[in-house]
């Protein structure tokens, strides 16, 4: 018994309409997937910039803290110049009368124009 023509041109549209639909959703899959993968590397994109943004903010705050550091190294090793020179001024254990003299000196100095 031979199937109805009209029952195999039905089966062969249903054959064409299944392939369409699957190559079309294969098609679409990798439509979204190509968008997702864009969307992605432009995220990554962004943050990467945020990070060389932070390390080179990192940067300028480690050279700044350095600086104040050795700035604060230079105050340190004046003060305790300076303490030297109170200590080697001080006539019998007086230490306000040889820092009066001390600060007398350096500021008759620097006013004169010279240093101590």
């Amino acid at each position: 018994m031979k199937p109805p023509l009209s029952i195999l041109a039905m089966l062969l549209l249903l054959g064409a309409a299944v392939f369409c639909a699957q190559r079309w959703g294969h098609e679409a899959g990798r439509a979204a997937c190509a968008a997702q993968v864009q969307e992605v590397q432009g995220v990554l994109r962004r943050q990467d910039q945020a990070l060389n943004a932070l390390r080179e903010e990192g940067v300028r705050r480690s050279v700044r803290a350095r600086q104040a550091l050795a700035t604060a190294q230079a105050g340190q090793a004046d003060a305790q110049a300076a303490a030297a020179r109170i200590l080697a001024l001080q006539p019998e254990g007086n230490a306000c009368r040889a820092a009066e003299a001390l600060i007398a000196r350096e500021t008759a100095g620097s006013t004169a124009g010279g240093t101590p």
